[in-house]
């Protein structure tokens, strides 16, 4: 299995209506107005209205998000699914 820390990390954003993004471990939350993900390079912290998901892959560790992006943050905090209470674990139980 690689190393988290050569694994790589990408996001973009197109006409702030489709985000496509790499890397990712684990979707922490996710609502029409906001999705909390895991990646590569720490939380990832994603505001905005209508928001969707078209496609997720966490074996290939890709989410492509449609709707109206309004904010991109990231932090450095520890994500629940290291306290078991990750997004797709409370869905699949």
């Amino acid at each position: 299995m690689e190393d988290r820390a050569t694994k790589q990390h990408k996001v973009t954003l197109t006409d702030r209506e489709m985000l496509d993004v790499s890397g990712i471990i684990n979707v922490e939350k996710f609502t029409d107005e906001n999705v909390i993900l895991e990646t590569e390079q720490g939380m990832l912290d994603i505001r905005g209205e209508k928001m969707h998901m078209k496609q997720l892959n966490l074996d290939g560790g890709l989410i492509i998000v449609e709707g109206h992006i309004k904010s991109l943050t990231y932090s450095e905090g520890t994500s629940s699914k290291e306290k078991g209470k990750g997004f797709l674990r409370n869905i699949f139980k």
